[in-house]
Parts: structure tokens; C-alpha cells; sequence
């Protein structure tokens, strides 16, 4: 009942003698050695007084239930043999003992004590002068008067002296029954008694009920009628035999029958609050259910294959038995949800989108987990499993939430959607669509984790945040900026073809052929602004801009320098402005690039970031790319040093305004800064203020670079329409505005360069 029903780790002790039964329950002495916490069956008979010195930490539970009958026994084939003999005598009244020569003969101790089987015993159980012992035996007065006439005295085996010590010996001797009391300890009278049963042999013998041994040997014999009991003659017992010498008159005065002894439990004081405590304080065995429990053990003691007879015995009986030992234990409270179910989530573990709340109970039953074991009613049965999305953090935070859909299906709301949003489109859009999370396997727009409430919303378009190379949109531009390239390169074609006419020549056509050149970069930004953000994109993109921003206008800033330094200084000196020296210092800007993009790539490469942010067109967040530098300052200096050159693009062909148009173009450098004040002015404000769709704000983008290119290129190709026109005449001089100084011709220019 322990182990199986209360859950205790049960151990065995087979222990001494009855009196050191509380003595194990103690601090002290053998309770050091061998403590026990329980004793089911103590019989106190004679040793109640030395049980009670430990009663501060012990205590007398109460009665086992069925009562134990110490006696004298013989065997029912003796018994027949004497109501057979001539004349005949009755082995089990007591009288006949006393009177019948027969009887006594054919119990004779002389012939006991010649069998070398039985004595003398193995062990010394009795030693000389304890108790009047012996040899191992004590004897009557009557018997010692009996042999003195020469005649035999019959043998009554028993145990040990401690068991009802002194009673039989004293109650025989009180009787005048002439009689040997020889000890053979408990599993010599057990072999005596068994041979004598098996053999024919008369015995007589002390033993007890119940007992393995009557269960074994069951009809075998039949317990010997004593004087009936009386309770005031059984009090005069004393306990003690043999006070005055080996078989000489003792003082114990009882002289009837054993009574039935209440056998008694006893249990240490520490399990008496416990629930082992309870559960042995109802502990009740019957005379009938201990024979049952006995019988048990001896079918299970038969098979030798059973490791723990005495175990599986126990077990038989429980099982068989519930309606005895189920009012033993205290009555199961009933079941609750907070108090006897627990509940543990799966899917967490392996990253799966749905967690499933499963429901167990905390003591289940060993037969059956289905059923409770410490409790009963209430909640009858586990709950069905919650499949849910919840996280399983959530599930851990609000069990008083998703305890109620238990028995009731929460209403649907927007936590029991989601949404997936897709890449994006050829229309630059990107497609919101809503799921349910556990969605019902035969209708997708139902979920199975509620029910009634919202129903799931229409599906969302958003614009991209770049521009897809699927788009129209693109290709068109692509076009237009592959239209322009081919221009570019139709334009530093005639460029070159005609770099020897007068006009070309005095433009500068290194320069012009530079221009065009940066013309390419532009285009380039163009294409590279449109698709997906990638670490490729997002390094070269700047790189295309400010390369393209340099070479423009660095040739446009060199082309005006060179134009002031041979036309507008005060002095009229010849001066030689050597391509060489212009390139080296067209130089400066790409240098000033150059030291700008490899600190900022060398230390905040601008990579493609995902940032999720609040969506504006419906209640949720997106994931938006771009290519993000932890920092401004690297921007920032690229802007201050395109400024710088701006700047120097406007000041230079202002000074210079007044030159021929044959060798300045303060018109078309104007325009360009126009252009591109304008572009920056637009572009820039647009980029970090104003939210737009990404094509539009592509069309922006790229619409600028181009139209720069296209810029530049119509001033070339005008610069080559020109060289046509002014090759069919030639002009003499060129008159500075600035003082009087008169050229003799348009060749000087070319002679100072």
C-alpha cells in the first residue's frame, strides 16, 4: 500500500527481539544502526513495559484488526490415533495430558532427545541456568516427581524464550502435567512439527496464529484445549519460569489457555503527521484477509523465479481487495485544473509555427494516465489539446487568457491572422495578403483556433521601396539611357573626327571628350538605381554619381580655367596652359573622391540593410531595403566636396563671360548648374522628406543624370555643327572687350596654348 498506492520507497527489516521494536524507532542504540519507521504486527503480550521506555519517539498506533493466538499444538492424525487406541485418550484436551500413560509414552522425551535430527538444537537458545534451562530444556515439578517413580515425561517443543516467556511452561506446570519444554527456535519446531505431520509421528508443539506455517500446512493440526482463558488468571502471568532450578515449582501461578491477543501497530513519531502516518493509523486486517494475504505469500513463495514473494503477494491482494483498503486511505480531494492538471507546449523547440497545449495530469494513475490518482471528481477527464500560434513565451505569460478557450473557442480577432508580403511586382507594388494562422484544413478562410468575431481583410497593394528591373517603367528609361549612351558615343566620335578644327581645337576636345566621357558614368547611376539593393549595387552607385559629377564638371571647370588664364590675365604675357598641368589638376577632385569613398567603404561600407517599419497603408510592419551607412558624416563630405566644385563651376565661367563664345561656354555651364541646382534642390529634399512611390521617385532619379548627359551632349554636338559651318571661312581677329587690346587672329589662341 506504501509503495504502490502512496508512492513511499518501501524497504524490509527483519529484526531481534520484541522488545527492541520502539528501541529501532528511536535516536539511540539500534535505531543508529537499523531505524524503521513502521511495525505492523507487535505482540505485547509480555513486553509492553519495555516498549514504552522509547514512547517519546515512538507511539502505539492502534490494533492491526485480526488478533494472534499463541498455543499447543499436535497433529490431527495423532488425535485419531488416540481416539482409536485401547483404552483411548484425546490429544487435544489438556487432562489427558496429565492422566493418560499413553499418551505421555507416545510423546516420550526420551526418545526426543535421542533423535540427533531435532536435539540437541543447532543453537544455543536457552543456556543453563536462564529461566531453569538445561541442556536447551526446561521440565515440570510433575515430571521430575514422575521419573523419579521411573516413568517418562512427554516433550513439548518450542521456540524461543522470549516468545510468551515462561507462559506455557508455567501453565503446564500449574496443571501438574509432566512435561520437557526442549527449545528448537522457530525453524526447528516448524521441521519438527512438518515431519511429525509427514511421518505420523506423535508431537506436541508451541505455536502461534497467524502463521505461514498453518497456511502451508493447512488440516495438518489442531491446537490443544488449555483451561479456558480467563482474563483475571491470564493477569496474574508474571512472565517468568523457572525461578527456583531446573525442574523444581515455579511461582508464575497462570494456569488457563492463551487469549486472543489484540496484536498492535506501532510506528515512529516522525512519519505521524505524513500521509504514511494516516494511511497506517487505518490499516485494518481481518482474520480472514490476513489467512487471504498468507496464502498469497504462499503461492507466490512457490515460484522460484519470483524475485520478491513477499512483494508480489501484497500486490495480488491489493488489486484484489480495493474495497478493503480504499477506506484506508483519506478521501481524495476533488480535481481541479489548478491543482491536478499541468500542462506542457510543444513546438517550441524545433521552430515550428504551430504549439499545441497538452494536458496531463500530475499524478497520474500507474494503470491508466488517463485517470488522476490524487483526487477524485470534479474534473472528470484531461481537456482536449489547444492547438495554438500563440508563442509559446505568450502561452508562459497568460495562462488565465488561453485557460478559458478550454471550454469555450476565443472570438477572432487580429491576432489570430497574419500576413505575408510579397517581393515586388512588375508595377513596383507589392501585394499584402492575410492568412489565418491555423487555418481549417477544408476551408482556407476559416481558422481553426476561433471562431465568429473578424473575418480575414482584403488583400493590400504597397508600393516598393526600389525599383524593379521588371518594370516598364525601367525599361523604359533603360532605353532612354542606352538612346543617350549611343548618342555619347556618336558625340566623342565627331568630337575626335573634327579635333583639329579651329572651334573643336580652341574647346578644348580633351576636355569635350572628357565630358562625354563623364556622360557615361551618369547613364550608368541611371541603371544602377533600379533592382533590389545588393552589396554591389549599393558600392557602386555613389561611385557612378560622383564620378560622373567629377568628370563633367572638373572638364568644364578646367576647360574655364584655362580659358581665364590665357584671356583674363592683366598682364599681356604669353602663357602656355599645358594639357598635362590641366589633368593634374582635374587631378585634385578625383583624388579628393578617391580619399572620401575609401574611408567611407573602409569603415561604414553602405550595405543593404532590411529595416522594418510601421506600414501607412494598412495595420502592420514591413520590411523595407535600401543601402544604409551607419552614419552621415561620409555623405555629408561628398556633398560639401561637390559643392566646392560647383562652386568653382560658377565662379570660373563667370569671370570669364565676356570671352568669345568661340572659346568660352559660360552659357551651356550655367545651364548645367542649373540643371543640376535644380535636381538637388528637388531630389534631395524628396529623398529624406517626402515618402513616394519608388517609380516615381526613380523616374526623379534617373530622369537627372540623363537629362545632364543629354545636356552636355547637345552642347558638344552644337560645338560640332559649328566646326562645320565656320571651317568654310576664317576670322582675323578677336577683339577683347576688356581694354583695347586688338589679336591680330583667331590662330593667337592656339599659339599661346
Amino acid at each position: 500500500m506504501a509503495q504502490e498506492v502512496s508512492g513511499y520507497k518501501v524497504s524490509l527489516s527483519k529484526s531481534g527481539v520484541d522488545v527492541d521494536i520502539t528501541k529501532r524507532m528511536s535516536s539511540v542504540g539500534v535505531g543508529l544502526c537499523t531505524p524503521t519507521h513502521l511495525n505492523v504486527e507487535v505482540w505485547t503480550s509480555s513486553t509492553m513495559s519495555d516498549l514504552r521506555v522509547y514512547f517519546n519517539e515512538s507511539y502505539q498506533v492502534g490494533n492491526v484488526g485480526y488478533y494472534g493466538l499463541s498455543g499447543v499444538y499436535t497433529t490431527q492424525k495423532f488425535v485419531h490415533d488416540g481416539m482409536a487406541a485401547t483404552p483411548p485418550y484425546f490429544p487435544d484436551f489438556w487432562k489427558h495430558y496429565k492422566l493418560s500413560d499413553d499418551l505421555i509414552n507416545a510423546l516420550s522425551a526420551v526418545s526426543f532427545m535421542a533423535n540427533s535430527k531435532y536435539y540437541p538444537p543447532t543453537e544455543d537458545f536457552c543456556p543453563d541456568g536462564t529461566m531453569g534451562c538445561k541442556d536447551n530444556c526446561e521440565k515440570t515439578e510433575a515430571c521430575t516427581q514422575r521419573e523419579s517413580m521411573g516413568e517418562e515425561c512427554l516433550m513439548l517443543a518450542l521456540m524461543v524464550p522470549g516468545y510468551d516467556q515462561g507462559y506455557f511452561q508455567a501453565v503446564f506446570a500449574n496443571l501438574g502435567i509432566p512435561a520437557y519444554f526442549c527449545f528448537l527456535g522457530y525453524d526447528g519446531v516448524n521441521q519438527f512439527a512438518s515431519d511429525a505431520a509427514t511421518n505420523g509421528t506423535p508431537a506436541v508443539f508451541y505455536h502461534y496464529e497467524p502463521d505461514l506455517f498453518h497456511v502451508t500446512h493447512k488440516g495438518l493440526f489442531t491446537r490443544v484445549g488449555l483451561p479456558r482463558s480467563d482474563p483475571a488468571r491470564v493477569k496474574l502471568a508474571t512472565g517468568d519460569y523457572g525461578e527456583h532450578g531446573f525442574g523444581n515449582k515455579t511461582d508464575n501461578p497462570v494456569d488457563v489457555d492463551y487469549p486472543s491477543l489484540p496484536l498492535l501497530k506501532f510506528a515512529s513519531s516522525r512519519v505521524r503527521d505524513l500521509p504514511i502516518g494516516s494511511l497506517f493509523t487505518k490499516l485494518a486486517l481481518s482474520d480472514t484477509d490476513i489467512n487471504d494475504l498468507l496464502t498469497e505469500y504462499s503461492i507466490a513463495m512457490s515460484d522460484t523465479a519470483e524475485p520478491e514473494p513477499y512483494f508480489r503477494a501484497a500486490c495480488n491482494w491489493v488489486k484484489a481487495n480495493y474495497d478493503i483498503w480504499s477506506d484506508w486511505q483519506d478521501r481524495l480531494p476533488l480535481c481541479t485544473f489548478e491543482d491536478h492538471i499541468v500542462s506542457h507546449v510543444t513546438g517550441c523547440e524545433n521552430g515550428s509555427t504551430v504549439r499545441e497545449i497538452q494536458f496531463v495530469w500530475n499524478v497520474p494513475n500507474p494503470g491508466n494516465t488517463s485517470l488522476p490518482y490524487n483526487c477524485d471528481g470534479g474534473v472528470a477527464v484531461l481537456p482536449a489539446a489547444i492547438a495554438t500560434s500563440r508563442s509559446c513565451q505568450w502561452i508562459a505569460d497568460n495562462s488565465r487568457i488561453w485557460s478559458g478557450w478550454i471550454d469555450t473557442m476565443p472570438e477572432c480577432d487580429s491576432t489570430f491572422y497574419n500576413y505575408n508580403v510579397s517581393q515586388c511586382d512588375s508595377d513596383a507594388q507589392r501585394t499584402v495578403q492575410y492568412f489565418w494562422s491555423l487555418p481549417s484544413a477544408q476551408n482556407l478562410l476559416f481558422s481553426t483556433e476561433c471562431s465568429g468575431g473578424v473575418t480575414l481583410p482584403e488583400d493590400v497593394k504597397i508600393d516598393c521601396e526600389y525599383m524593379p528591373t521588371s518594370s516598364p517603367t525601367f525599361a523604359a528609361l533603360a532605353v532612354l539611357s542606352v538612346i543617350v549612351a549611343s548618342l555619347l558615343l556618336v558625340a566623342a566620335f565627331l568630337v575626335y573626327k573634327h579635333r583639329s578644327a579651329p572651334i573643336v581645337k580652341r574647346s578644348q576636345f580633351e576636355m569635350l571628350e572628357l565630358m562625354i566621357f563623364g556622360g557615361f558614368f551618369t547613364t550608368g547611376a541611371a541603371m544602377a538605381y533600379a533592382g533590389q539593393p545588393s552589396r554591389l549595387l549599393c558600392g557602386i552607385r555613389p561611385i557612378l554619381v560622383c564620378m560622373g559629377f567629377t568628370t563633367i564638371f572638373g572638364a568644364l571647370v578646367m576647360k574655364s580655367l584655362r580659358v581665364y588664364r590665357v584671356f583674363m590675365k592683366s598682364s599681356m604675357k604669353r602663357v602656355k596652359v599645358t594639357l598635362f598641368r590641366i589633368l593634374k589638376m582635374l587631378a585634385i577632385f578625383y583624388v579628393g573622391d578617391l580619399v572620401i569613398f575609401v574611408g567611407w567603404y573602409a569603415a561604414d561600407f553602405p550595405e543593404p540593410t532590411v529595416t522594418t517599419v510601421e506600414a501607412s497603408e494598412f495595420r502592420g510592419t514591413v520590411d523595407r531595403m535600401s543601402c544604409n551607412s551607419s552614419s552621415f558624416i561620409s555623405t555629408a563630405l561628398l556633398i560639401f566636396w561637390k559643392a566646392i566644385l560647383l562652386v568653382l563651376g560658377l565662379y570660373l565661367p563667370f569671370l570669364i563671360r565676356n570671352v568669345s563664345v568661340e572659346f568660352q561656354e559660360s552659357p551651356w555651364i550655367f545651364g548645367s548648374v542649373v540643371v543640376v541646382l535644380v535636381g538637388c534642390l528637388l531630389i534631395m529634399p524628396m529623398s529624406y522628406l517626402v515618402q513616394m512611390p519608388a517609380a516615381t521617385y526613380y523616374v526623379f532619379l534617373a530622369s537627372f543624370p540623363t537629362e545632364r548627359s543629354g545636356y552636355n551632349q547637345f552642347g558638344e554636338l552644337n560645338k560640332c555643327a559649328l566646326c562645320e559651318e565656320q571651317t568654310q571661312f576664317a576670322v582675323r581677329k578677336v577683339i577683347f572687350e576688356r581694354g583695347q587690346c586688338k589679336c591680330g587672329n583667331r590662330d593667337q589662341f592656339d599659339q599661346r596654348d
